[in-house]
């Protein structure tokens, strides 16, 4: 009996790297996104809650007879106790927006995808704007509006540049003449790639820009898209001034 702390301990952490494996297998190409939403959504909670249990149990055993097993036990259960959560959280997320994934602030005349079309080729979500949910999009995100800045073209464009490395997006075109810029960001863990396109125009009082995220694969993007393109447009705004 005396060896179930460890035993308790390491069933957590094959639970644990489970976990993982399951997340990093789908970047992986192991699998695709159908086998990772059902064991992300699915198996987490009850596997991580029962694996915390194990690993809080065996530290409260080791208490005082084994300080680098209590340790370890403890550390296994916090990350146990985030494995738990995230299903949790995306589901929280995931109400509080509706499900849809193509976000822009001009949806009568979206920008285009162009050097990152062929990117999307195998895509589940084609490049092509989706109308269908456009009238989610005006309800759920009101503030997502056309900017226009007070400044030339050229130091629009500089602007808006800035602002897509400060965020961390990679950058695929920046074609100042044409006023467009592409890029894409990879969301954490997952691995999930979401496509943004920046268009620019020449306007009476200064430039136009517009705005368009959209995820590659996925029904929700859990409002990534929508925040995404408000802090850019923060950014360009708050560097304009």
């Amino acid at each position: 009996m005396k060896a179930w702390p460890n035993f308790a301990t390491l069933a957590a952490l094959v639970a644990l790297v489970f976990f993982v494996l399951v997340i990093y297998g789908y970047n992986w190409g192991w699998w695709d996104l159908g086998v990772l939403f059902t064991w992300v959504h699915r198996m987490p909670i009850a596997l991580g809650f029962a694996s915390l249990l194990a690993a809080a149990s065996a530290g409260a055993y080791m208490f005082r007879r084994s300080i680098p097993g209590l340790v370890g036990a403890l550390a296994i259960a916090i990350a146990c106790a985030g494995m738990a959560y995230l299903p949790i959280w995306m589901r929280g997320e995931a109400s509080k927006v509706p499900p849809i994934h193509d976000i822009t602030t001009d949806t009568e005349e979206p920008p285009a995808f162009v050097a990152i079309a062929p990117l999307r080729a195998d895509a589940p979500n084609p490049a092509e704007y989706d109308r269908e949910q456009t009238a989610q999009q005006l309800e759920a995100f009101p503030q997502l509006q056309s900017l226009v800045l007070s400044v030339p073209m050229d130091e629009a464009f500089a602007i808006a540049l800035g602002a897509v490395k400060a965020e961390g997006l990679k950058v695929v075109a920046a074609e100042e003449a044409e006023g467009r810029i592409e890029a894409y960001a990879t969301v954490p863990m997952f691995g999930f790639v979401d496509d943004v396109v920046i268009r620019l125009r020449s306007a009476e009082e200064g430039t136009e820009i517009d705005i368009r995220s959209k995820s590659r694969v996925g029904r929700s993007d859990l409002g990534f898209n929508a925040r995404r393109i408000e802090s850019l447009l923060d950014r360009m705004e708050a560097e304009a001034s």
